[in-house]
């Protein structure tokens, strides 16, 4: 009986080396596997049966190495992460638009065209000087135009990116509902599932750069998902997101929540992010402009009407058509007939270039934000606050990345794969299984030793 209880035990060791070695097999073949966790096997002695002698040795189950609360830090740090990083790429573009400080830039622009105007005032009558003005009206409608286009295109882009951002996050819900149910049922069997639970973990993540989550976990291996207080997987199944047109946005899209059509509340992670680009910030940055360029087309023409033609009589003449900064252009008629430029300030007196002069003089009027600044000064705020948005969003990304680096280093060093220590439990294994194996060739020899004596 005695031979019996040993050749068991033997047998019960070699197995659970065995099952120890393809743990640590697995381990090293997924050492560069994006998202893996290391497994380790815990062992525990056979209790005794009624001999009083132990009965080998055993495998309780194999552990997933996760630190849950480490994975919580990094999904915190990861929304935000997400927000800004968007935020820094929307605005570094839209400073690219304004194309600041530069000689092809809206302020040098603003500054030829004012300077054409003391140029006329001195040279009336000289079609040139004319033609000059007309051609620096027309430059600066352009560089209107073309600012207020490319924001308008950003905020087009941010639209097409949530879409995207939108329908990655549908997709990533139904892929943790599924791995969802096959933990449930793998973690029935006995089996931990920790390869599913690592590739639920990395989407997770990955959820988690896009929109601000929270994740409650399960007796049974499940997680339930919320975003804005309601479920985004609960269980088994995927609440999906609907993107709905809104023609009091410009027909931009707004999230809702498919079952109720009730609005989703984002308010962190790229998809944040964007839509604070796209409805908050981006649309700050062209009504700026919109301000800027509707009081030039206010005052000049303003200005302009009140002066006279080349003939001396000829008043009342808008030099400007449009009314912001995607609609400026300088008059078709003035465009057509230089004459209609009222360089003058008197009827009567073509050499006079009076009119001329008040317009360039509006270069430093101070007809902005309550009388108080000028052209240039308004041009100068946003731009600085344009530079300031995007230092604080770089800043903040940057800070957040490295948080998140600092994090995932601490994440690899619990459950990334050690290669040195995977080493040491395979040599440890293989000599546990070695000495099993001589343990049966010993009772082998017992039991033929054995049969020769009884034979």
């Amino acid at each position: 009986m005695t031979i019996s209880i040993g050749l068991n035990s033997a047998v019960r060791a070699l197995l659970a080396q065995q099952q120890a070695m393809d743990v640590v097999a697995h381990n090293v073949a997924n050492v560069n596997t994006p998202g893996y966790s290391r497994q380790r096997v815990h062992l525990a002695a056979v209790a005794p049966g009624d001999t009083g002698v132990g009965n080998g040795v055993e495998m309780l189950g194999i552990e997933r190495i996760r630190d849950l609360f480490v994975d919580f830090q990094i999904r915190a740090q990861s929304h935000t992460a997400g927000e800004f990083q968007a935020r820094s790429d929307s605005l570094r573009l839209a400073e690219l638009a304004f194309g600041e400080p530069s000689d092809s830039g809206l302020r040098s622009i603003m500054g030829q065209f004012f300077n054409t105007w003391r140029d006329l005032a001195n040279a009336p009558g000289q079609s040139a000087a004319r033609s000059a003005v007309v051609q620096a009206g027309q430059t600066l409608a352009f560089a209107a135009n073309r600012i207020a286009t490319s924001l308008g295109d950003l905020r087009e882009d941010a639209n097409t990116r949530i879409a995207a951002a939108t329908g990655e996050v549908n997709d990533l819900a139904t892929q943790i509902a599924r791995l969802n149910a096959r933990i449930i049922e793998v973690r029935g069997t006995g089996d931990p599932a920790s390869d599913l639970t690592d590739q639920r973990d990395n989407a997770l993540d990955r959820l988690s750069q896009l929109t601000d989550l929270r994740v409650m976990q399960h007796e049974d291996g499940h997680v339930d998902v919320f975003v804005g207080g309601r479920a985004l997987v609960s269980g088994i199944s995927s609440n999906s997101i609907a993107l709905e047109r809104n023609p009091a946005n410009e027909n931009f899209y707004d999230l809702t929540w498919t079952s109720d059509g009730a609005a989703v509340q984002v308010s962190s992670g790229e998809l944040g992010g964007l839509i604070h680009q796209r409805d908050t910030d981006i649309p700050a940055r062209l009504a700026d402009l919109n301000t800027l360029i509707a009081q030039v087309i206010e005052d000049v023409n303003t200005a302009h009407a009140a002066g006279y033609g080349l003939d001396g009589v000829t008043t009342g003449t808008a030099f400007f058509t449009g009314t912001d900064a995607s609609t400026v252009a300088v008059s078709a008629a003035v465009q057509a007939d230089l004459s209609l430029v009222a360089a003058g300030a008197a009827a009567g007196a073509p050499g006079d270039g009076g009119g001329a002069l008040a317009i360039a003089d509006l270069q430093s009027a101070t007809n902005l934000t309550g009388g108080s600044e000028t052209f240039d000064a308004f041009f100068n705020g946003m731009i600085t606050r344009l530079g300031v948005a995007v230092r604080d969003a770089d800043n903040t990304a940057a800070a957040q990345g490295a948080t998140i680096a600092h994090l995932s280093q601490l994440r690899a060093s619990v459950s990334g794969v050690n290669l040195d220590e995977e080493m040491v439990n395979l040599v440890q294994y293989q000599k546990g299984y070695e000495a099993a194996s001589r343990v049966i060739q010993t009772i082998n020899q017992m039991l033929d030793e054995l049969m020769r004596v009884l034979g």
